[in-house]
């Protein structure tokens, strides 16, 4: 007991021992503007701007509200205004809005110009990617009589090619730990037909909906690069990661959203 006590003395005075402030001497971080920018074909032009913050900054969202936001094509200038929406469904935000109901043409290149209050300026260019088809939206059972969708297409081998797969119950609201969704790109299956499957989470009479997005190159490096960040975020032993972002004065990415949907009812 007599050693014991002496030990765990010992473990005290070490403890308290190591229990020092370190002052970081860390250098002064300058906010860069950060734009997420999708257009989708047949939809209203809206897009979220903020600033980004150091890694100490426990801030969630820090919003640009004093911005011009304008987009340019075959001639045409879009200016969005600063409007908040909310996307209930999926659960998401925008900060600039524009009614304007875009009709994506391929050989067609967009362009963004974004300029704060602060005088800070951001650009950005895309072009749209060809549609590739779902071939077809399949559901099976297992034992225990619940379902998993599959989604089934054919690549195409003349060019390199990136994907992104969602798949969720239609439902008024679609809810992220629900969303079976994944990016990836075709170097194992280039040329040939692919199929993905959800776990089995459906029951009869649901209604599965199933999106095959065709990324852009900058688009899913921008993705792979965020999904990168937030794995190592925390993490000693990660690798840091380096958002890419193909826009000049600003990080962030600005992109066309081309994509196949099909449905299907389990019975």
């Amino acid at each position: 007991m007599k050693k014991l006590s002496l030990l765990l003395l010992s473990i005290s005075f070490f403890v308290i021992g190591c229990n020092k402030e370190i002052d970081l001497n860390l250098p002064e971080y300058e906010p860069k503007l950060v734009l997420e920018f999708y257009l989708e074909n047949n939809t209203s032009l809206r897009c979220l701007l903020q600033e980004s913050t150091m890694y100490t900054d426990t801030s969630q969202l820090r919003l640009v509200n004093d911005a011009t936001v304008i987009v340019s094509y075959n001639g045409i200038q879009q200016t969005l205004v600063n409007r908040m929406i909310i996307d209930p469904r999926f659960d998401k935000i925008y900060n600039y809005y524009n009614p304007h109901i875009i009709q994506l043409q391929p050989n067609t290149e967009y362009e963004v110009y974004v300029k704060d209050g602060k005088g800070r300026e951001l650009r950005g260019k895309t072009r749209l990617n060809n549609l590739v088809p779902i071939d077809s939206l399949v559901y099976n059972f297992n034992a225990s009589n619940k379902a998993a969708a599959g989604l089934l297409f054919k690549d195409d081998s003349r060019t390199k090619n990136y994907y992104r797969i969602v798949a969720f119950k239609d439902a008024p609201v679609v809810k992220q730990d629900s969303l079976w969704d994944i990016t990836f790109n075709d170097n194992l299956f280039n040329g040939e037909q692919f199929s993905f499957y959800t776990g089995y989470a459906y029951n009869r009479g649901d209604t599965i909906t199933s999106r095959l997005y065709h990324l852009t190159e900058e688009h899913y490096r921008f993705t792979e690069s965020v999904n990168n960040a937030q794995a190592s975020n925390g993490n000693p032993f990660g690798q840091p990661a380096n958002i890419v972002s193909n826009l000049t004065g600003g990080l962030g990415i600005f992109t066309t959203l081309i994509y196949d949907e099909k449905k299907v009812i389990v019975r």
